[in-house]
């Protein structure tokens, strides 16, 4: 770990210090949250105070509650979403390429999924099934592994072709034994195909709840942010100030730091 801590450039440090606040803010969030998310009881509107840090909206729900829930359902949406997509896009990779006939359908399969762009064909499974956590995720999954599957058999195709994954298949090597040849060479794309899949399953979410199709029962940062907009005085007051901001600038920050992590790679 320190090895690894040492090659980040100060500002991935900085980035993965942010990542380490997310993960502790949603694991340890409802601790301090002051208010169930659920909690109306408060008056509506109510401005940013020692009791309520970020107001009220117009239905008495306390913001900061609704905040700090959303980094716990957000971050486990993101991170669902991510490992399915990942996991099925890099298994169907390493399928391609040991079974090369069955490759060849798998890689028209995959050509024909990103003819259209994915985010297209999630709202329009989203629209027509039951608003669900997981018809989302699935939908997610199930429209986002062709993207992983290019990048990470590129990558094993190259892997494929070096001494020591050739000589374990020309002596009888099985499955397993090429897996453990490769996972050396392979887990750093891995890494970073599910850092960008993370990346991407918060923008679709926020997308999906921007046009109401979340789940309306979820309490996401993109929920908040729909809610924020629905507010019928949004443009006349300053209430988006503390209703609007927090969440959008959660859901832009989670966003941009994983966007470091993987493209960054100076050392400063």
């Amino acid at each position: 770990m320190k090895k690894k801590w040492s090659r980040l450039s100060a500002v991935q440090r900085i980035c993965a210090g942010i990542c380490i606040f997310y993960f502790l803010a949603a694991a340890f969030g409802p601790i301090f949250s002051p208010f169930p998310p659920d909690d109306f009881s408060s008056p509506a509107l109510l401005p940013p105070g020692r009791v309520h840090l970020l107001g009220t909206d117009e239905m008495g729900h306390d913001i900061f509650s609704m905040v700090l829930s959303g980094f716990r359902y957000t971050l486990l949406f993101s991170l669902t979403a991510a490992l399915g997509s990942v996991s099925l896009g890099t298994v169907l990779a390493f399928a391609s390429l040991y079974f090369p006939r069955a490759g060849r359908g798998i890689n028209h399969l995959a050509t024909v999924f990103l003819i259209i762009p994915d985010i297209l064909l999630i709202l329009f499974v989203a629209a027509f099934a039951a608003p669900t956590c997981t018809n989302t995720i699935l939908s997610m999954i199930f429209f986002s592994w062709p993207r992983v599957f290019r990048i990470a058999r590129s990558r094993l195709s190259a892997c494929f072709s070096s001494n020591k994954v050739a000589y374990t298949m020309l002596i009888g090597g099985n499955m397993w034994d090429v897996i453990r040849k490769l996972w050396h060479d392979g887990y750093p794309v891995i890494g970073t195909l599910f850092m960008m899949q993370a990346s991407r399953a918060v923008t679709y979410e926020t997308t999906l709840a921007f046009f109401g199709l979340g789940d309306p029962l979820l309490k996401t940062w993109g929920r908040l942010i729909r809610s924020a907009l629905n507010y019928e005085n949004f443009f006349y007051d300053n209430t988006w100030c503390w209703y609007l901001l927090p969440a959008m600038i959660c859901v832009v920050v989670y966003v941009a730091v994983l966007s470091v992590l993987v493209f960054d790679e100076g050392k400063v």
